[in-house]
C-alpha cells in the first residue's frame, strides 16, 4: 500500500501518546477529509470516529459503520480506507506499540520512525522509568561505578569517557551470549530500548491510574456506601461490579509487570540468544493486553473527573453515573484478560 506524506500539523503530542485517542492524521489515508477526524474509545469502550470537538459543541462522534454518510464514497480510496479504519477500530487500545502491531499485520505502511514513536515530551518523561532497564545493560559494558543513562544515544556516549578496550571486550561477550556479530549491538540496544520504552510507558500510566482510582473509590464510599443509598441493594451491586472489576484490572497488570522485571532480571544474569528472544516476545506479545486494559481503565477515570470535576454530586447523582458510564464496558476488560497470552517462565 503507497504511503503519503502525512500532514504532522493535524495532531498534537498529547494525542499521539493517548492510548484512547487515535489521530487519523498519522495514517496513510488518501480519502478528502477522513485524515482530518480521530479515533476515540467512549465511555462504553467502544471505538468511534470524532469529527470535531470544542468546548462550545462538545464531541461530534459517529459510528464507524457511518462512515460513507460523511465522507466521499465514490472516492477511488473510500473502501480501501474505511478498511483500515475497521481494523483500527478493533485494537483495544490506541498507544503506538499495539498500532505497529496492527498495522504490521495487515500489511498497512506507515513511517514508524516519524508517526509511530512516542512524542520526545513523552520520552523524557519517561527516562527515570528507562533506567530501571538500561542500568543492567551499563553494568556489563561499563562496570558498576557508572552514571545512569536511560537510552542507547547515552550509551553511546558512555565511550567516550572509558577504557575502549575494556567495554569492547564487554561488548564481544554480550554480541558472542546473544549470537550476534558485534556491528548488530547498535540494533539490538535500539530494540531493546524500545521494548522497555513501551514498557515505561504503560508503567507510568498505571502509575497515573492508581491514585485516581483510589480517589473514585473513596468517592463511591462517600457518596453511596456511607449514603441512605447503602440499604440499595442495586446501588450497592452496582458500586461492587466496578470497585472489583478495577481492582482487578490493576492488578492483572501489576503482575504483568513483575513478570516483565523478572525476566529481565534473569536474561541479564545468565545472557543468551534464547533468553532475549523470551524476553522479547513476553513484552511483545503482551503489548495489546496491557495497552487495552491500561485504555480502558484510563477512560474510566477520565470520564469520572470530567463528569464530576469537584469529586462532588448526591448519592443518586453518583449511583445513576456509575450505572450509566462506570458499568457498560466493563466486560471488554474482562474479555481481554479471559484472552492474555500465558506468561510462560524460562
Amino acid at each position: 500500500m503507497s504511503t503519503e506524506a502525512i500532514d504532522t500539523e493535524g495532531y498534537s503530542a498529547e494525542e499521539k501518546d493517548a492510548l484512547h485517542i487515535l489521530p487519523l492524521a498519522i495514517i496513510p489515508l488518501r480519502t478528502p477529509g477522513m485524515r482530518r477526524t480521530r479515533l476515540v474509545k467512549n465511555a462504553r469502550l467502544d471505538t468511534v470516529v470524532e469529527l470535531f470537538k470544542d468546548n462550545r459543541a462538545g464531541s461530534g462522534q459517529i459510528d464507524i459503520r457511518a462512515l460513507g454518510d460523511y465522507f466521499d464514497t465514490s472516492a477511488p480510496s473510500f473502501e480501501e480506507d474505511r478498511t483500515i479504519v475497521e481494523v483500527l477500530a478493533q485494537e483495544p487500545s490506541f498507544d503506538v506499540y499495539s498500532l505497529r502491531l496492527a498495522l504490521r499485520s495487515h500489511n498497512i505502511k506507515v513511517d514508524e520512525a516519524e508517526h509511530l514513536r512516542l512524542s520526545p515530551q513523552m520520552q523524557e518523561k519517561l527516562t527515570e522509568y528507562m533506567r530501571v532497564f538500561t542500568r543492567p545493560l551499563i553494568q556489563k559494558v561499563f562496570g558498576n561505578d557508572t552514571k545512569d543513562v536511560s537510552s542507547a544515544s547515552e550509551i553511546f556516549e558512555m565511550f567516550r569517557g572509558v577504557d575502549r578496550d575494556v567495554a569492547l571486550k564487554r561488548i564481544k561477550s554480550i554480541s558472542e551470549a546473544l549470537g550476534i556479530e558485534v556491528d548488530q549491538i547498535p540494533g539490538f540496544l535500539e530494540d531493546y530500548g524500545d521494548i522497555f520504552l513501551s514498557l515505561s510507558y504503560f508503567k507510568r500510566t498505571l502509575e497515573e491510574i492508581r491514585p485516581t482510582f483510589g480517589r473514585f473509590k473513596a468517592w463511591t464510599h462517600d457518596g453511596i456506601r456511607s449514603s441512605h443509598l447503602r440499604h440499595n441493594k442495586d446501588a450497592m451491586r452496582y458500586t461492587d461490579i466496578v470497585d472489583a472489576q478495577m481492582e482487578e484490572a490493576i492488578a492483572f497488570t501489576m503482575l504483568r509487570f513483575k513478570a516483565f522485571d523478572e525476566a529481565s532480571m534473569e536474561f541479564w544474569k545468565d545472557l543468551s540468544e534464547y533468553r532475549y528472544a523470551h524476553l522479547r516476545r513476553l513484552v511483545t506479545s503482551n503489548h495489546r493486553t496491557i495497552g487495552g486494559i491500561l485504555c480502558a481503565l484510563s477512560v474510566k477515570m477520565v470520564r469520572w473527573q470530567e463528569d464530576f470535576p469537584g469529586e462532588s454530586g448526591s448519592p443518586n447523582k453518583r449511583a445513576d453515573w456509575l450505572l450509566a458510564e462506570m458499568v457498560p464496558g466493563l466486560d471488554k476488560i474482562r474479555h481481554i484478560q479471559r484472552n492474555a497470552p500465558p506468561v510462560t517462565p524460562l
